[in-house]
């Protein structure tokens, strides 16, 4: 059996792109899982890594064994786990990521967690900075609407829902019903997605003024446009309560701006009882989203 220890060590290998780190990842010494590099290299006749100023470069013969070999070690950890033949237990931390706008659903989802004797933590940052920290596993799991692709990562499809032009009832009357605003203020959102931009184009087929303020997330948007500040374009899921309650109004317009949003975990990283239980959770909350 030792060919699935010298596999397993090869896949945190790739999957971290990093001896050292897949070493700390694996709770073995770095020797240790060069040792199995170059064993399973011997084997197998063929080079898997070439070694970089800063850090590793897979070799086909590397992407083609992750291909064959990847998935079926993940789903061995999941029933047997990793830690002397058995899933780890539930006790400990969940440790979280999100961008800010997304804590409020998050916490309402993983609620229940208490009930299991897990303690959550949970932390906001960007998502690159959320795919660095789940790769590094400082992190769990990581809700976030960029999927951004890397190779230690699975993402898992959360909630897909419209994007909604909300503002304050101040704005009411000059509010059209379907038509583009015009002559009012608008919020924009920081970061690489052009949200206003392309809802406006999709909505009404031409480009939006110049934003009045620019601010970090959909959560902060939604408080600007409660505010009174201008019209933020926001998911629907986000602002559900404030709409009902009159705090935020909409326009009665359907375009075809969706936002997506994924769970984002560590590859084998099911195996922990207390991520599969948070993933669960998760996943069961954004069906009311």
């Amino acid at each position: 059996m030792a060919h699935l220890l010298y596999l397993r060590s090869f896949l945190s290998v790739y999957r971290h792109n990093s001896i050292s780190r897949a070493a700390d990842a694996l709770h073995l010494t770095q020797p240790a899982v060069s040792r199995h590099i170059k064993v399973l290299e011997d084997r197998l006749g063929c080079k898997l890594f070439e070694r970089l100023p800063r850090g590793l470069a897979s070799t086909p013969a590397a992407h083609e064994l992750e291909r064959q070999v990847g998935a079926h070690l993940d789903a061995l950890e999941a029933v047997v786990g990793v830690s002397g033949g058995k899933s780890e237990g539930l006790a400990g931390t969940i440790h979280v990521g999100s961008t800010s706008g997304f804590t409020k659903l998050i916490l309402s989802g993983l609620a229940p967690l208490s009930q299991y004797g897990v303690r959550l933590d949970l932390r906001s940052a960007p998502p690159p900075a959320l795919v660095k920290a789940l790769a590094e596993q400082e992190l769990d799991l990581a809700v976030t609407p960029a999927r951004i692709p890397h190779r230690a990562i699975d993402y898992d499809l959360l909630y897909e829902g419209a994007l909604i032009l909300v503002c304050a009832p101040r704005w009411r009357e000059r509010l059209p019903k379907s038509a583009a605003p015009k002559g009012l203020p608008l919020i924009d959102i920081q970061g690489p997605l052009p949200v206003l931009a392309s809802f406006w184009r999709a909505a009404f087929g031409s480009n939006p003024d110049l934003p009045s303020a620019i601010v970090p997330d959909y959560q902060a948007a939604i408080d600007a446009a409660a505010a009174g500040t201008g019209l933020a374009i926001v998911p629907e899921c986000l602002c559900t309560d404030m709409l009902q309650t009159g705090q935020l109004i909409s326009q009665n317009l359907r375009a075809r701006s969706q936002v997506s949003i994924y769970v984002a975990r560590s590859k084998g990283s099911i195996a922990v009882e207390r991520v599969r239980i948070s993933h669960q959770l998760l996943a069961e909350a954004a069906r009311a989203w």
